[in-house]
């Protein structure tokens, strides 16, 4: 179930900051670009167990005291929003999301969130403030 599970909450997790406002994108690891660049000459012998996002990393805590998700964005200035406020916003939907995943399934783990601003960008010409 913990594979299964990590790939679910990877999923859950971009979705719920994605959904957020003022988050523009995920931001990819440099390990997953350097992985990407070098995939088209490796032949497939990356075992799939190693799934993981460009953005988001899930960890199940040692001895299952929980479930620890860091997720790496890039946040959009808008009018009347701080960043600060975004992060925030993001940290929480994140959380509830994961949460409500993990009840689904029968799992009362604890979740801890981590959101990293990677990039702050502004809005493109014509929608800014």
């Amino acid at each position: 179930m913990a594979a299964l599970a990590t790939a679910d909450l990877i999923t859950a997790a971009e979705r719920a900051a994605l959904a957020t406002p003022g988050v523009a994108g995920l931001q990819p690891r440099l390990t997953r670009r350097l992985a990407e660049a070098v995939s088209p000459v490796l032949p497939p012998t990356i075992p799939e167990h190693t799934r993981t996002s460009a953005s988001v990393r899930v960890e199940h805590a040692p001895g299952g005291l929980g479930w620890h998700i860091e997720v790496r964005c890039m946040v959009m200035v808008i009018e009347g929003h701080r960043v600060l406020d975004t992060v925030r916003i993001a940290h929480d939907r994140i959380q509830s999301t994961v949460q409500a995943l993990l009840a689904e399934q029968g799992v009362q783990d604890a979740v801890t969130v981590t959101v990293t601003v990677t990039r702050i960008t502004l809005p493109p010409a014509g929608r800014g403030p």
